[in-house]
């Protein structure tokens, strides 16, 4: 039997509906499960050595994906910083949670995760780099502050009359909120600004790709800042088995956006809808549903991580959420769960006049559909692109003339229709309309 729980705010106006979380039913009396959450900010997936990439140093998160499941086909609802974040932890794509530019806050009224897991009995912590404005810091039973809204001075914070890099900090923060004694299950949540630009890290790191990219300091630098963070994620992993709580913690791990280093028609590293920056890392690990050494080959998106964390953990959302859960996807191997999934792109918008604030850089709104090995995006300023994902995987032979009055393109079309409907999205309808 289901057992309705409070939290926040539940009272309508949220994503399609009101939002209801249940209790699933169950035959044990274990302890309820802790979550160990770890964001990066701008990390490609490249920037974990088991998604292939040779020479890159990470072999805590290559074991953390070893002990679980590499998902092969995650993507961000929206590939900026503010946006996607407010989508990580609302579950509501930006138009719908109200963050569609990094300079706005999420409206403090709109449930966030911490929320759900904080009505029925978790501690819930969160460190480092938030981006979702103050008055939403509420949500969070523990919050320290760090400097510049935790991102710091070039990564790095200064304590006392020492600078010390980001990871270290956040890490024995976390380490320390994992430690203390307390009956309920926790939820920690840490948000690293790294690998974002700038591109500053420890010389020892630095010195590890120095063979690697000897005449590209980026690029070196870049990969340095991952392999820091592996390293502060091992110390997390270390403190859940110093403690006996890993078999019962799930760990995710994954990041805001990728990053692009040669630009295309938008000269910035991220807002756009290829692979590179959209398609993000995503690592999880709970051996008591997932299965060691998994590849998740279903579509997943950053709107479907709440209703999926909270259904591995044992709930579930039964309405008002734009993701889904694909929790009993990944139970059973993630092979198979969402059919398409989809990513919007805005330029940079002012809150006051609803137009760009950067109009160099406003090079119009996009919406993509992913669908089995296909990619379709439609843009508001240029022509339509639609790429074979596996036979040009960078996004680089544009297929639309040959392939429009297609059966492909008709259902891509046929998906982005449904997904306007569902989250009412203004923008798509007008977009199909003229293809």
């Amino acid at each position: 039997m289901k057992k309705n729980v409070s939290r926040r705010d539940f009272s309508g106006g949220v994503g399609s509906a009101a939002v209801g979380l249940s209790m699933m039913s169950k035959a044990t009396a274990e302890p309820k499960p802790n979550l160990l959450f770890i964001l990066t900010d701008q990390h490609r997936r490249d920037g974990v050595g088991c998604y292939g990439k040779k020479g890159i140093i990470t072999p805590n998160l290559d074991r953390l994906a070893s002990d679980g499941m590499r998902f092969d086909r995650a993507y961000a609802a929206q590939p900026v910083c503010a946006p996607n974040r407010g989508t990580i932890f609302s579950g509501l794509y930006p138009h719908n949670h109200g963050v569609l530019e990094n300079t706005w806050d999420i409206d403090p009224e709109i449930p966030l995760f911490p929320d759900f897991l904080k009505a029925v009995g978790y501690r819930c912590a969160y460190f480092g780099k938030w981006h979702l404005g103050d008055p939403a810091r509420d949500a969070w039973e523990t919050m320290p502050t760090y400097p510049r809204d935790g991102r710091g001075q070039g990564h790095y914070y200064t304590i006392g009359e020492k600078k010390v890099y980001q990871t270290d900090v956040l890490a024995q923060d976390a380490i320390d909120f994992i430690r203390k004694e307390d009956t309920r299950p926790f939820c920690a949540y840490v948000s690293y600004y790294p690998p974002h630009p700038p591109y500053s890290v420890p010389e020892k790191y630095e010195a590890l790709y120095q063979k690697l990219y000897p005449n590209d300091e980026k690029r070196r630098k870049y990969y340095a800042m991952c392999t820091a963070i592996d390293d502060a994620v091992g110390d997390l992993l270390k403190t859940l088995n110093d403690r006996g709580i890993a078999d019962n913690t799930l760990v995710v791990f994954t990041s805001e956006h990728g990053h692009l280093f040669d630009h295309r028609w938008n000269d910035h590293s991220k807002r756009l809808c290829y692979d590179t920056v959209a398609r993000i890392p995503l690592l999880m690990r709970f051996p008591a549903a997932i299965s060691s050494g998994g590849i998740g080959e279903t579509l997943i998106s950053s709107v479907d991580l709440i209703p999926t964390i909270l259904g591995l953990l044992g709930y579930t959302v039964s309405e008002g959420l734009d993701g889904i859960d694909l929790s009993d996807s990944i139970r059973q191997g993630g092979k198979t769960g969402r059919e398409a999934l989809i990513i919007v792109n805005t330029p940079f918008i002012d809150k006051k006049s609803e137009g760009p604030n950067q109009p160099e850089l406003d090079k119009g709104e996009e919406r993509c559909v992913v669908s089995g090995d296909w990619k379709l995006i439609l843009s508001t300023v240029r022509k339509p692109e639609l790429y074979h994902l596996p036979s040009d995987p960078g996004e680089r032979q544009n297929r639309w003339q040959e392939m429009a009055s297609s059966e492909t393109v008709a259902n891509l079309k046929t998906h982005l229709q449904a997904w306007a409907h569902k989250t009412r999205d203004k923008l798509a309808p007008g977009l199909l309309a003229k293809i």
